[in-house]
Formats: structure tokens, sequence, C-alpha cells
């Protein structure tokens, strides 16, 4: 299938690991070019030579937390790229357990309020914008209880970041810009939580690991595919959804 993603251009938040990367290296491969921020200059410096193999990307140092920040982002990419057509906000503040005041802030300004400042500051760029659309990364976490330990914020957040993208497919969708949002399910990374949950609570790792059908755990590669695909005009007629990638460990179905 083609996807129409030549000469896109597009912002990605936590793009130098992970996820993020996993979908920066798929939308340069398209044929997109790609600013990815994160705040470890070192990492984003690693991860922009790699993609950099395979087209055109830039790098910068933003904690998306910081509203005025990410505005500036949204501005500075979409002066060396000239616009933007694709953000994707995949950054986030996992809380600690105790779910303390300073835990819920953090997952508050990163995980909303980082899509906040990522879409209006490129909101008149996107509007000059042929193929406009913008992909949040949330997490099953945000529609069905996932018993592990991490902060009661985390889902919290999640959930008002699918209801944040639900409302700006309506209210922007007259303006030719398409939102969604991808919920991946349990990702193992080398490296990322799950990899920690491996080494150090191994038998919750296997229950949830055991829990889906195929008994394995689902990788960046397989939510990047779904990413990319949702922001490329292939997916023009699929606005306003929320795209579980999950390997079917929820249970829920949805009429």
């Amino acid at each position: 299938m083609e996807l129409g993603l030549e000469g896109a251009r597009a912002v990605i938040s936590g793009g130098s690991q992970g996820i993020g990367l996993a979908v920066a290296e798929h939308l340069v491969k398209e044929g997109a070019s790609v600013s990815i921020a994160a705040r470890r200059k070192d990492i984003l410096d690693a991860s922009v030579e790699a993609l950099s193999k395979h087209g055109t990307a830039y790098g910068y140092v933003c904690d998306v937390s910081d509203y005025d920040a990410t505005v500036q982002w949204m501005k500075d990419a979409a002066q060396e790229m000239g616009g933007i057509d694709i953000v994707v906000h995949n950054a986030t503040g996992s809380g600690q357990p105790d779910g303390g005041p300073d835990s819920w802030r953090k997952n508050f300004e990163i995980d909303v309020l980082g899509m906040v400042g990522m879409s209006e500051g490129a909101l008149p760029f996107l509007e000059q914008s042929e193929r406009a659309v913008m992909v949040q990364i949330a997490s099953i976490t945000g529609v069905e209880h996932h018993d592990v330990p991490i902060s009661p914020s985390y889902g919290a957040m999640k959930a008002a970041s699918i209801r944040h993208m639900a409302q700006r497919a309506q209210q922007w969708g007259p303006k030719g810009i398409r939102c969604n949002t991808v919920a991946p399910g349990p990702i193992y990374i080398e490296g990322g939580a799950w990899n920690n949950i491996k080494d150090n609570a191994t038998a919750l790792y296997e229950r949830d690991r055991d829990w889906h059908p195929t008994k394995r755990m689902g990788t960046a590669e397989e939510v990047a595919r779904v990413v990319t695909f949702l922001a490329s005009p292939a997916a023009s007629w699929v606005n306003g959804t929320t795209v579980r990638v999950d390997g079917a460990f929820t249970r829920g179905v949805d009429f």
C-alpha cells in the first residue's frame, strides 16, 4: 500500500527512544522529514544521527511539560522543515506508585498539556497543510484498569488525553485536521519499563505476558506501524477514534 507520506513533515515528542523513535524511523523511511524532541541531548543526538541514515531528521531539546517551550519547538520545527503536517505526542510521565500530588502534576503536564502545547503551537501550520493529522499515544490503562504498580494518575491522564483527541477531531475536523489516539498494551522494549519489570518483578511480567492470547508482549515496531498508517493520507477517513494496539490484552468489546 502506498501511504502517501513522501514529503510530509512530522514532529514527535519523546522521539529519541522506544515507541517515539520507532515511529520516527517509519516516517523517515516513508519519505517524511521529522523533528524529534527529548530532554536528554546525548540520546537525542544519537537518535538523529541514526535516523539521518534513512532521510531528513532534526533534534530539539524540549521538555513538553513546558507549554511555552513546546510552542516554540513547533515554530522552530516548522521553520526548519517548511511547515508541519503530522503531530505525534508520545512523551509521557509515568508517575510513582504512591500517586502523590507531584506524580499527578507530572502526568498532567506531560501527557495532557504536552499535547495541548504541540497542537496549539502547530495549529497555524496544520491549517496550511492538505494532509494535517495529530496522533496521541495513550495506553490501554486509559480505557481499562490495569493492575500494575504505577501511579493512579497515569491511567487518569491517559483517559483525559483520549478525550482531548476526540474533542479535537470534532473541533478541528472542519479545518481539515484529523485527530486520533493509539492505545498500546504492554510493550516490551529493551531498557524500558517492562524490561525493568521482567528483571525485578518476574511474576508480574509473566502474568501480563501470558494474559495475551499469543503469550508474548508487543513491540515498539508493531505500535509504530499503526501510528504511521494513521498519520498517512491512506487513513483519510479515520478520525476521532482510539485504536488499541494490544494483541487482545484487553477484554472489552466496543459496540
